[in-house]
């Protein structure tokens, strides 16, 4: 048996749950803690030191089953009895200041070309300096600092690189002159103020890069993408391969089964990745007449390049090797035939000028 209760001071009844405490009883606060088991009992009695009232009430009683007796649990409870109108108050206003205070954009931008990211702080707090940082697996790195008295300083490391262009303490943007791509990645802008502490946000820089198509000086931001397949001798591979930066993401939209995909990545030294996806089919003659899709995602478009898997012409090694030699065999027993029509002709000339040479000597 377990039992929680509040204190009680003074004459009257309070009531918490199901439970009366008459009046009379002592202040008191305690946690009882009763448990047998056959000839082993266990019980733990804590009384609290500083008698004050405590606002909400939780009572448990547990009755362990006895012989010829049915077990009986009851859990008796109200949280919450006696939350005060200043209690809720403070409390909704803690849920207010946990809330996201910074408002931030990630941005988009072509390799090689300036981008800028931009925090706003949209409480009203007195802000002392504004930090901005690139995030990094080990620890954050600072990159620059903005504040009325120090105005804009820069890391050694970034100058000629970065700067923070607007100067402002409730909002904040940091530029980057010419993008490379160490500069991609999510940055933290850090709002110090007085008497709340830091408050910061995270936006984060994408860089894409212009692909030539085909040779033929037309740049383009999506992916280029090939499509195509082969029969083998007992499988068929259909491959989709997309180059493009942010690495573009390959996904099948295939009917049947017993298939096994692998994935290839390869990085470029102009910035771009190509992601080649090969589709092994087990039972090729499954597939003809029906229709592959291959799904390229790319800053955030879903792409689908289909195809048809048409008749292919695919022989097995022991039937190749039967049709070889049985075209073998047909060409040496013509070449036999031919010889032996060929002598026997041979021949016949041969005997038709001895009997002619016969009949001139008589």
């Amino acid at each position: 048996m377990g039992v929680l209760t509040r204190p009680q001071e003074g004459r009257g009844v309070r009531r918490c749950g199901l439970q009366e405490e008459r009046e009379g009883a002592e202040p008191q606060s305690s946690l009882l803690v009763t448990g047998s088991s056959r000839n082993h009992s266990l019980e733990l009695k804590v009384r609290s030191l500083v008698r004050r009232e405590i606002p909400c009430a939780f009572q448990v009683k547990l009755a362990t089953p006895q012989p010829g007796a049915r077990m009986e649990k009851r859990v008796f409870g109200r949280f919450f009895c006696h939350l005060s109108t200043y209690r809720l108050i403070w409390f909704l206003a803690a849920v207010t200041l946990c809330r996201a205070q910074v408002v931030t954009q990630d941005e988009r931008e072509l390799l090689n070309t300036p981008a800028s990211l931009r925090c706003s702080l949209e409480t009203s707090h007195e802000v002392l300096i504004v930090t901005w940082q690139k995030i990094k697996a080990v620890s954050p790195e600072n990159m620059a600092t903005f504040s009325k008295n120090h105005g804009v300083v820069v890391q050694t490391a970034y100058k000629d690189k970065i700067n923070i262009t607007e100067l402002g303490l409730q909002s904040s943007t940091i530029t980057f002159w010419n993008t490379t791509l160490d500069d991609e990645g999510c940055y933290k802008c850090l709002f110090n103020t007085f008497g709340s502490g830091k408050i910061s946000g995270i936006a984060c820089l994408t860089l894409f890069v212009r692909i030539d198509v085909g040779n033929l000086g037309i740049d383009a931001v999506q992916p280029t993408v090939v499509l195509n397949y082969k029969f083998f001798e007992d499988h068929l591979n259909i491959t989709c391969s997309a180059n493009a930066r942010p690495a573009p993401v390959i996904s099948w939209k295939v009917s049947g089964s017993g298939m096994d995909n692998s994935t290839e990545i390869f990085s470029h030294p102009n910035g771009t990745t190509s992601v080649t996806s090969v589709l092994q089919v087990k039972d090729p003659k499954s597939q003809v007449g029906k229709e592959v899709i291959c799904q390229v995602l790319h800053l955030g478009t879903v792409t689908s390049f289909r195809q048809t898997v048409n008749k292919g012409f695919w022989f097995s090694v022991p039937l190749l090797l039967s049709i070889v030699s049985l075209i073998i065999l047909l060409i040496l027993i013509s070449i036999l035939l031919y010889w032996k029509r060929r002598r026997t002709q041979d021949r016949g000339e041969s005997l038709q000028v001895v009997m002619t040479n016969k009949e001139g000597n008589k």
